[in-house]
């Protein structure tokens, strides 16, 4: 028997994978997960966190219900006669034993050794699988190219700012120069306003280069 701190199979589950626990590892919070599972999480979010110590603990718990686990699915006995469980019934979608087999409840009902159902349904699901396996590769692949695509607009947002900032700086330049020399008037409030209508005005042009060179306005 398991013991008694664990009333079932769903206590010694992690949260993320819904699986017994391999490697756990326990958070400041008291909170455990699979070590792979945590780190994935992570991954994903880009945290680059220090990693959390091993729970050992649940892990020989966890590595004690396994291993009774597997001893109980090799040595599988019929609840009603306590014999090997060496048929499947189609019909009720269970493994039976012979006795079974030979009972009321199954008369008239279509069996199969149990090792041929079972890879019969691994075969099932396997053709089942193989279509979200599918989904989710053009999915990462997607996401992928998303990301990029992006990144690359970020990129070009910085470079058109200081191509902003650059010809701003100097145009300003310019017209202090050209007021030193004389060839300007007093700069007025009406002048800078007019500077910065220019400005803004030909912004989008700015932008409609950067980030759609074969587009026009």
């Amino acid at each position: 028997n398991l013991p008694t701190q664990c009333e079932s199979e769903e206590d010694l589950c992690c949260p993320v994978c819904q699986d017994v626990f391999r490697e756990p590892v326990v958070l400041s919070c008291s909170h455990s997960f699979c070590k792979d599972c945590l780190q994935s999480c992570w991954r994903e979010k880009r945290l680059n966190m220090s990693e959390p110590p091993l729970n050992r603990a649940l892990k020989n718990l966890c590595e004690s219900f396994l291993q009774q686990r597997d001893q109980r699915a090799s040595e599988d006995l019929c609840s009603l006669h306590s014999e090997k469980l060496k048929l499947f019934c189609l019909d009720h979608q269970q493994p039976v034993c012979l006795v079974c087999r030979d009972s009321e409840q199954h008369t008239n009902h279509r069996f199969r050794p149990i090792n041929e159902a079972a890879r019969q349904h691994k075969k099932k699901l396997q053709g089942t699988l193989e279509p979200l396996k599918e989904k989710l590769k053009v999915f990462e692949e997607v996401k992928v190219k998303f990301d990029q695509t992006a990144e690359h607009m970020k990129v070009q947002a910085r470079h058109t700012e200081r191509q902003i900032e650059d010809q701003f700086k100097k145009l300003h330049q310019f017209l202090v120069e050209m007021h030193r020399s004389g060839f300007l008037g007093p700069i007025t409030d009406h002048s800078v306003k007019s500077i910065n209508s220019s400005i803004l005005l030909n912004s989008p042009k700015l932008w409609q280069s950067t980030f759609f060179p074969n587009k026009k306005l």
